[in-house]
């Protein structure tokens, strides 16, 4: 790869689901531009593991699943079930009993949208947005009224005491349920 980019045939090189470890001992031989993960306010565990090496490497995160699997975008209830092939129905996050107790987030994220006058989703990728500079979140739409619509958080931003207050309301949140079935953590680099 680094003959590629030597050679500019590659401009830029990327990992997924990679380990700090795995971020690290890859730069050194060639450099990573960016590092896409799962990440989102039901899922943070990136900025525990791997954003203090990204940013200290400068290297960017793409995240996939920004709007937490549809969940944060109030499209999804309590009652809301799932069926292969349909990927929740395997997560243990949407499974019924964590549903009911998951919508404690969905909460705090529509008191927010509505304080910074933003739709749901809008809000879930203006908090992250909002998190760090290197963070380019990428939600997955074939609507194109869903795709309008996220581009409306292209403009707003949280001050740093809205994100100090928002982290008061959501550490009193605790979700419950993994992202991943056994099987597909089981494939992530750790």
């Amino acid at each position: 790869m680094k003959e590629l980019i030597e050679e500019g045939k590659v401009l830029n090189f990327g990992l997924s689901e990679a380990s700090a470890k795995s971020i690290r001992k890859t730069h050194s031989v060639c450099p990573v531009s960016a590092v896409q993960s799962e990440y989102s306010l039901i899922w943070r565990e990136p900025e525990t593991k791997i954003f203090p090496t990204l940013e200290e490497l400068g290297i960017g995160l793409v995240p996939y699943c920004p709007l937490g699997r549809a969940l944060l975008t109030g499209a999804i209830t309590k009652d809301s079930r799932f069926e292969k092939p349909d990927r929740r129905a395997t997560l243990p996050m949407f499974t019924p009993e964590a549903l009911e107790h998951n919508m404690e987030i969905v909460k705090l994220v529509k008191k927010w949208a509505r304080r910074k006058n933003v739709t749901p989703a809008q809000f879930a990728l203006v908090w992250m947005l909002s998190e760090e500079p290197w963070i380019a979140p990428i939600p997955g739409t074939t609507n194109p009224e869903h795709l309008d619509n996220f581009l409306g958080a292209a403009d707003v931003r949280m001050s740093t005491d809205e994100l100090k207050e928002f982290e008061k309301d959501y550490a009193k949140i605790h979700l419950v349920g993994h992202r991943a079935d056994p099987f597909t953590e089981s494939q992530i680099d750790k």
